[in-house]
Formats: structure tokens, sequence, C-alpha cells
């Protein structure tokens, strides 16, 4: 059933006219670009952006934007900080990869780091320190930069895309 605009008397569907007041009956009908899509923020289901709740788990879609992570289907912030997730791999190598939920990641690069602080006894540890820490930083930003923009981040350190 629709209601009439003017007197919002119930009218049947399909009428042109309203039975109780006369005026013209308008159906707005809703576009939605097929292209413009939004993610649930509570399980990740894709979603054209007029949705006011998920078809999937029935949430509201109201909140904060959110965007599912494809490689292990986490739902991660899109409102991380770049530079926050940079300042932490600075300050603790891997940290800032804990903080975008990168946890395999971020501890991959902690072992490193404190294998490389056994080595620093040896002229070695200095250099490969200093690499670790490096990446740490630089991966940390990027990677944040890529769940940003809705790029899916593998939890792992690919040795081939290193150089």
């Amino acid at each position: 059933m629709v209601t009439c605009q003017s007197c919002g008397f119930e009218v049947e569907d399909g009428s042109k006219f309203c039975k109780h007041c006369g005026s013209e009956i308008i159906v707005e009908e809703e576009t939605v670009d097929s292209n413009e899509t939004k993610f649930c923020a509570n399980c990740g289901f894709e979603m054209p952006k007029s949705n006011k709740f998920c078809p999937e788990c029935g949430s509201s879609t109201d909140s904060a934007p959110k965007v599912v992570n494809n490689v292990n289907n986490s739902v991660v912030n899109s409102d991380k900080n770049p530079v926050l997730a940079a300042i932490l791999s600075f300050l603790i190598v891997g940290l800032g990869q804990i903080y975008l939920g990168l946890n395999k990641k971020g501890i991959i690069l902690f072992v490193a780091a404190v294998i490389s602080g056994v080595l620093m006894l040896f002229i070695i540890g200095w250099i490969t320190w200093l690499l670790v820490w490096g990446y740490a930083i630089y991966d940390a930003y990027n990677s944040c930069e890529k769940i940003c923009n809705g790029i899916p981040v593998e939890d792992t350190i690919d040795i081939n895309n290193l150089f």
C-alpha cells in the first residue's frame, strides 16, 4: 500500500489519484548506482550504499565504515592512521603491524629484530637490525594506506616483494 502525500490516506498500489482527497499519487522510485557499495560493519557483507540494514546479518549500517580484509576475512577499521602505524613500528619493531591487525607479520618482524639484536655482538647484527627496523616502519605505513583504501593486505612477509 502507498500513502497519499497530501492527506496520508492509504491507497492501493498502482493508483494514480487518491480516493479520499483526489490528489495525484507520486511514487518515488529509488535509484541505486550498482557501482556504489559499502561493507557491513558487523559481518563484512558487501551491499548497495542505500541499504540501512545488512541483508546478511540484519545489523544497522549507520556505524563507522569498515573494510573487509579479503585475505583472512577479518573486519578491519578503515579509520587507522598510517603515520601512527609508522611511529609505533619506529618505537617497537612490529607494533605498527599489530595495531593494524596484522599480528603474524608484527610478531615475525619483532622476532627478526630480537635475533638481529643478539647478532649485534657481531658486526652483521647492526646492519640486519637497521634493515628490519626500516622495513617495519615502511611496511606499517604502506599496509595502513592499503587497508584504508580497501586493498587486501596479506598477514605474511613476502620475500619476493621486498626488493
